[in-house]
């Protein structure tokens, strides 16, 4: 594994303006960590414990789980409206399970706001989180535009993957939470069980993600699907 700090990545493709650019991360306890063919964001949180411990993770997408969308994208901390419940919930999550952010963010390579800031907004979120009294493991962000076609952002789970082998999270009977069938599709992937949220574009995506992964567990909210991922 090829990380920032360790030397250029190995990877023949030209990195993305993240993988130049992110002093943020380095500053906030970040490192960028090279998936399979491009750097993807891969942030340690202070304090988190190791995730070889053996409890299982939950994986939780960002927009539309624990805050609310925006249909021109969370550019500005003005952005950012916590969903009713999901602090609660993520921090109830991490008393018995490694917990694990995992967000694509195409608005940074996209050019529609600078890397720093939305870095600077992701810290914030995972601030509030932890000043709630929640234990992140880390989050993994995916820079990329999908024309990229990267093997990290979802529905690809380059971003999971990541996160199993920087920390050692654990796969294998881990959960992924997302409102769109994308997030269900990279679930399903890394052998996760997963759980759609109606609560940002889960109530559009509900009838796909029934027809195609019938074993997808349908919840109201992240808070509302809690009893379910705890037992």
């Amino acid at each position: 594994m090829t990380t920032a700090r360790e030397g250029a990545p190995r990877d023949r493709q030209p990195p993305t303006r993240i993988g130049l650019r992110s002093n943020r991360a380095s500053r906030s306890g970040g490192r960028l960590l090279v998936t399979t063919d491009r750097p993807c964001v891969v942030i340690r949180h202070r304090g988190a414990r190791d995730g070889r411990t053996g409890r299982p993770t939950v994986f939780l997408d960002r927009d539309g789980v624990l805050i609310e969308n925006r249909g021109a994208h969370v550019r500005r901390a003005s952005d950012v409206v916590l969903i009713p419940g999901a602090v609660d919930a993520v921090r109830r999550l991490s008393a018995c399970r490694d917990v694990v952010i995992v967000t694509n963010q195409a608005v940074i390579e996209r050019d529609l706001a600078p890397a720093e800031e939305i870095l600077a907004i992701h810290r914030s979120i995972v601030d509030t989180l932890t000043a709630a009294g929640a234990d992140l493991t880390g989050s993994v962000i995916c820079p990329h535009d999908p024309a990229r076609r990267c093997m990290c952002r979802k529905p690809k789970p380059g971003m999971l993957m990541a996160a199993s082998r920087a920390w050692g999270c654990r796969l294998k009977d881990g959960w992924m939470i997302g409102d769109a069938i994308t997030d269900v599709q990279a679930g399903a992937a890394a052998g996760c069980r997963t759980m759609l949220v109606r609560t940002g574009r889960g109530a559009v995506h509900k009838g796909d993600t029934r027809r195609a992964h019938p074993d997808c567990v349908i919840a109201a909210s992240l808070s509302r699907g809690l009893d379910r991922l705890l037992t």
